[in-house]
Formats: structure tokens, sequence, C-alpha cells
């Protein structure tokens, strides 16, 4: 779940910012929002983001997985070996 609201955040961080500080400098709103200079902007961040949970993930990927079982009333959970 953490890593859905890092990614989000990390797409919406650049607007989120420009927002704010065209709120706290109460600059003309009037002028053209930057739509290209800030998608660019998440689409690093975002890359950045991914590249991240790429190469930092801890996951067994190469273990073997034994789904979960009922047995003798029991529910067994599933394992990475």
């Amino acid at each position: 779940m953490i890593k859905k609201i890092i990614l989000l955040g990390t797409i919406l961080l650049p607007f989120i910012l420009y927002y704010l500080s065209i709120y706290l400098i109460k600059k003309d709103t009037n002028k053209k929002f930057p739509m290209i200079p800030l998608s660019l902007a998440s689409l690093v961040l975002l890359a950045i983001v991914l590249i991240f949970f790429r190469f930092a993930d801890n996951d067994p990927s190469d273990g073997k997985y034994t789904p979960p079982q009922f047995k003798n009333g029991e529910i067994i959970s599933p394992k990475t070996q």
C-alpha cells in the first residue's frame, strides 16, 4: 500500500508544488499552465521511483512458492522457499 501512495505522490508532486508556489507568491494566475514541464518532471520522478523499487525489492522471486493449504481443519500460510 505504501508503494502505491509513493507512486501517486511522484506523479502529483510537481503539480502540487506548482500550485503551492503560485498560491504562496500570489503571482498572476491568468498565466498559461505549464503542463509539459510539469508532466516531464512527473515522469522523471516516476521513473526514478520505479527503478528504486525494482532494485530495492527483497522478494525472493527465484524461490519455490507453496500456495496456502487446508490440512486438518487449519489453513497453512503460503510460503516462498
